[in-house]
């Protein structure tokens, strides 16, 4: 399929020349909002849609959604948003709100062939059948349904960068990259984000549970998991933790998961949290910090560790991984607005880090 401009004009042109009033308006204000979140657009003039205004949208070479307009096939249509079919909608943080408007814009089959009549599916935690693979399908969409398209870019957006996140890992892995296997000069060079300090700021001993957000190959784990009583760690990355589960293995206190921090169900509580060079990768930092606070015991300790560096991207040569740069003050807010004693807050060389204790803790 052809995916070049027929011509020179973008769809803010097309929106312009062929949608009028409130409709070229919410057009051109979802249009704002794609561009802004680094959306591309991509004529399609493909048989099916040559003589017809059809866009494919996409973030980082993968489909996130289309938009049609002026459909010559649906005169009643001005202009049409499909999703993309996304895991991401499965069980997506969304508030109720949204919630009703997505049910109301389900794309159920209507025998066309392109979904083989349909399939069930789990959309934001209801089951339903016989919805075409798209999943989303919202003709005129007016100001209520705003929020809405929106909230699937980003759900969508943010899937497709965590299974990047997760490939990237997946790849250091596979390019002998492990930390706990490094020298001690670059050992102690990564300590600049930590290090014994960070540590120290734990308060260990063999009567606590600890989990690590990211524990990747167990850098800080080899040190953490002998001092506590029951340690956990929970990475995204399926190769990174069968790494860590070999560089902890004479350890028989640690159990090791797979899966993403913010949806996995932990079983229990514990008396210290931590993490380090990970919120990078947490968008929802207000979201992560609630999670900590309501995984935490009475007197809990949270110790965080946050990258100086603002850089939108890691950039690793081959491959750029898109993050979420943290600030001192954003998770200061987080903090507080979690109801944790910020007890502690100073730098490394390289870093930020913060200390704080679940609010039944008397200072």
């Amino acid at each position: 399929m052809n995916f070049a401009y027929s011509d020179s004009k973008t769809i803010e042109d097309y929106i312009n020349d062929n949608l009028t009033d409130e409709a070229k308006s919410i057009a051109l204000d979802f249009v704002s909002f794609l561009r802004e979140n680094d959306i591309e657009f991509y004529k399609d003039n493909g048989t099916s849609w040559k003589d017809k205004i059809y866009y494919h949208l996409k973030f980082n070479g993968k489909f996130v959604g289309f938009i049609a307009l002026k459909n010559p096939d649906e005169p009643e249509n001005m202009w049409t948003v499909w999703s993309d079919d996304c895991k991401a909608f499965e069980y997506g943080n969304i508030d109720d709100k949204i919630k009703e408007t997505a049910y109301k814009h389900i794309d159920f089959c209507g025998k066309c062939g392109s979904c083989g009549g349909g399939r069930k599916k789990i959309i934001f935690g209801k089951e339903f059948n016989k919805v075409c693979g798209c999943t989303f399908r919202t003709d005129n969409p007016n100001k209520e349904d705003l929020p809405f398209l929106k909230k699937t870019i980003e759900l969508h957006k943010e899937y497709i960068v965590s299974n990047d996140v997760i490939r990237h890992y997946n790849s250091l892995i596979d390019e002998g990259n492990d930390p706990v296997l490094d020298s001690k000069p670059l050992q102690d060079y990564m300590d600049k984000w930590d290090g014994q300090s960070f540590i120290d700021k734990m308060e260990l001993n063999r009567n606590k549970s600890v989990l690590e957000i990211g524990v990747g190959t167990g850098r800080l784990a080899v040190r953490t998991a002998p001092c506590c009583d029951r340690f956990y760690g929970i990475d995204i990355s399926a190769k990174t933790i069968e790494r860590a589960k070999e560089n902890i293995e004479k350890y028989s206190n640690v159990t090791l998961l797979c899966g993403d921090f913010l949806t996995f169900n932990f079983k229990s509580k514990f008396d210290v949290i931590y993490s380090s060079l990970t919120f990078m990768h947490i968008k929802d930092k207000q979201n992560a910090v609630n999670k900590v606070s309501s995984l935490l015991n009475p007197d809990g300790i949270f110790v965080l560790s946050i990258e100086k560096n603002q850089s939108e991207y890691i950039d690793f040569g081959t491959r750029k991984i898109p993050v979420y740069p943290d600030t001192p003050d954003s998770i200061d807010a987080c903090i507080k607005n979690a109801n944790l004693n910020l007890t502690e807050q100073y730098e490394t060389e390289y870093a930020y880090i913060f200390v704080a204790m679940e609010k039944s803790h008397r200072l």
